[in-house]
């Protein structure tokens, strides 16, 4: 039993050493990759997208509320023309900086039914 005793530990250090090195190695390659950058790149661009999402829509349910109030005549010609202005405006931002987003998503897509169409050929 004390002849087995030390290449137990020589087999678990070398092993640990193995495990320890592995981890390294997918550390450094993960970190040097343009994979990772891209991933959170892709995120970043999603939540920004979803935010303008969520800004699109209230700024509809704003535009909708203002023209029933002055459907109800809770607000005057004026008033209405000045916010119905207003919020469109920013309407029309919000959605050309959507569409300017879109192309990453539309090339992305564009790329993947050409490469299923290619498939399917």
């Amino acid at each position: 039993m004390s002849d087995f005793l030390p290449w137990l530990f020589i087999i678990v250090a070398s092993l640990a050493v193995v495990a320890g090195l592995v981890s390294l190695w997918l550390s450094l390659s993960l970190a040097l990759s343009d994979e990772a950058v891209s991933s959170v790149r892709a995120q970043i661009d999603t939540d920004a997208r979803r935010a303008l999402l969520t800004e699109k829509e209230a700024l509809l349910q704003e535009i909708r509320d203002v023209s029933f109030e002055h459907d109800a005549d809770k607000l005057s010609d004026l008033d209405f023309d000045e916010l119905n202005a207003k919020l469109r405006a920013q309407a029309r931002h919000i959605l050309h900086e959507l569409d300017e987003g879109a192309e990453s998503f539309r090339d992305e897509a564009e790329a993947l039914i050409a490469e299923r169409l290619a498939d399917e050929a």
